[in-house]
């Protein structure tokens, strides 16, 4: 296939002008060449295979396709610029793109990235204090926040899920009405509240800080409010489990 362009449209009507211009089969015109050919009122030939073309009308000049240029390995997801090696101070986004370390993105999956190996280690300390019903709930917390990572990096919607059992109005009404649920009121941390309170609330603490990069990182993205919401849940969802463990319900 050969690709007829403006410039050499150009180059060949200053030497001699023409009146008609042939494209033989296979050639193809671009949009600017072909309006040049309209601006100079020249008329295109067809002429196909096994015809000849008018001695009025001139060839026309070919330029063959340049062959496709080799994909980068890497391209930047900031600015579009192209790697072979992926550079120390950036890091993948997701497939072969590109962004520097501390990217508001790249925060934000790395504080997460730290909750989930706190989370670990508050599960293995129930297990250590024979309290399965807590670390049962430990690890429903865990798959929900590896969900959230894999959503991220994915560049995919978060699922509708209900996180110990409840719903968001469920889990919104047992956060705001502990006497209610489990007979006891709000807790105030303090350090006689035993290893099981304390570690949840640092989990619940640690939350937060995950939120607040959230927002640093998706605020101006529609798509990405559900990461945002899933962790100002995830919040309330600790704070539950902190109500039960304070209430008994893990004994």
């Amino acid at each position: 296939m050969k690709v007829i362009t403006e410039s050499l449209l150009r180059q060949r009507f200053r030497k001699k002008a023409f009146k008609t211009f042939n494209v033989e089969e296979g050639q193809i015109l671009t949009p600017s060449a072909q309006q040049f050919l309209n601006e100079k009122s020249v008329a295109v030939v067809k002429i196909g295979k096994g015809e000849t073309a008018s001695r009025e009308s001139v060839a026309a000049p070919v330029e063959p396709v340049p062959p496709p240029q080799p994909k980068p390995k890497y391209v930047s997801a900031t600015d579009g610029g192209m790697f072979e090696t992926k550079p120390e101070h950036m890091t993948q986004l997701r497939g072969n793109a590109l962004v520097v370390k501390n990217d508001p993105r790249i925060v934000f999956r790395g504080k997460l990235d730290s909750f989930q190996s706190a989370i670990l280690m508050e599960q293995l300390r129930s297990i250590e204090l024979k309290k399965r019903p807590l670390s049962k709930d430990l690890e429903e917390l865990l798959s929900w926040a590896r969900e959230i990572m894999k959503c991220d990096v994915m560049d995919q919607p978060l699922p509708e899920i209900r996180i110990l059992g409840l719903t968001d109005s469920e889990l919104r009404d047992r956060s705001h009405h502990p006497k209610r649920y489990f007979k006891i009121g709000h807790i105030m941390p303090s350090v006689d509240m035993g290893p099981s309170l304390l570690g949840l609330n640092t989990l619940r603490s640690s939350v937060r800080e995950i939120e607040i990069a959230a927002v640093a990182a998706f605020m101006n993205n529609v798509e990405k409010q559900d990461m945002i919401q899933a962790l100002n849940r995830m919040s309330s969802v600790i704070y539950i489990m902190m109500l039960k463990e304070k209430a008994g319900v893990y004994k």
